[in-house]
């Protein structure tokens, strides 16, 4: 599935590209200055909460369909282990309110399902993993758990589905979102990232399940990422002195980055296969 299904980090993930131009590493970022903000020091209890008011996911590959189109609340990040010398481990929680379209291929056949995720009857919960020296993304896992209602072709009314859906994203390399030292006019890579997505969906308590696994391969690309300067950004947090970092490549991504919170505050991105927009909502960090 090369679209999870939730915001901000799991859709970072979805960044493609095609260019290949040989650079070295040491011609790909600007000079640093003493105003550069140093990566954050995160610790355990360090929670940061956004609302995702638009999230699509629209992915179909040999037989397999993947449409979720919805909505994120109380989308919150919490910091639960940092006793790794080279990794912090966030867990997330979310409210997922979404309408899906799923097709499941088997050699025995398919699964088609469509119906509706409502809040409180689904929950959405995972761990995030990044890196300590520059919060890059190191590793992914989603589960989305709960009762729905759920049109199973051929036939034409709905049914009650106690589901589990579980996806794992392997990386081979960390994704580079952010690349601390941060400062204005510093441009960073993308490195060859192959991407294993293992996912897998069940109903009826688990009596049944379908696993599915995916590969993506992401080519390197020199200056994937362009941090500007900071400027002013209003979110429903407050208003933050924030980096503005976009995508080079076309108009892919755009997210800002506030020292003062030690995180993202806002993204926006459109993609191929999918699109988030979301905006901090609370935090705890300071």
């Amino acid at each position: 599935m090369k679209r999870t299904i939730v915001g901000i980090i799991l859709t970072s993930l979805l960044l493609t590209a095609s260019i290949s131009v040989a650079l070295r590493p040491s011609e790909l970022h600007a000079q640093t200055s003493s105003s550069d903000d140093n990566v954050p020091e995160w610790e355990v209890g360090n929670s940061w909460t956004y609302t995702a008011d638009s999230v699509l996911i629209n992915y179909e590959e040999q037989g397999q369909k993947v449409f979720i189109d919805g909505k994120i609340d109380d989308f919150t990040w919490t910091v639960t282990d940092t006793s790794d010398s080279s990794y912090y481990t966030v867990t997330f929680t979310g409210k997922l309110t979404a309408n899906y379209d799923f097709i499941f291929s088997t050699t025995s056949g398919s699964l088609h399902l469509t119906g509706t995720f409502k809040n409180p009857l689904v929950r959405l919960k995972g761990t995030l993993v990044f890196t300590k020296d520059s919060l890059q993304i190191h590793e992914v896992y989603v589960e989305l758990k709960g009762l729905t209602m759920v049109k199973i072709a051929p036939l034409k009314f709905s049914l009650p589905f106690p589901f589990k859906l579980t996806t794992n994203a392997g990386l081979s390399a960390d994704f580079p979102l952010l690349d601390f030292p941060l400062t204005s006019l510093k441009f960073w890579s993308l490195p060859t990232i192959d991407v294993t997505l293992q996912t897998w969906i069940g109903g009826i308590f688990g009596i049944i399940g379908f696993p599915i696994t995916f590969h993506v391969l992401y080519s390197w690309t020199p200056l994937a990422f362009y941090c500007q300067d900071k400027r002013d950004v209003t979110v429903a947090a407050g208003t933050f002195s924030a980096y503005k970092i976009t995508s080079t490549i076309g108009e892919f991504l755009e997210y800002y980055y506030a020292p003062e919170v030690g995180n993202m505050i806002k993204i926006d991105a459109t993609l191929p296969n999918g699109a988030v927009s979301a905006e901090l909502k609370s935090t705890n960090y300071s």
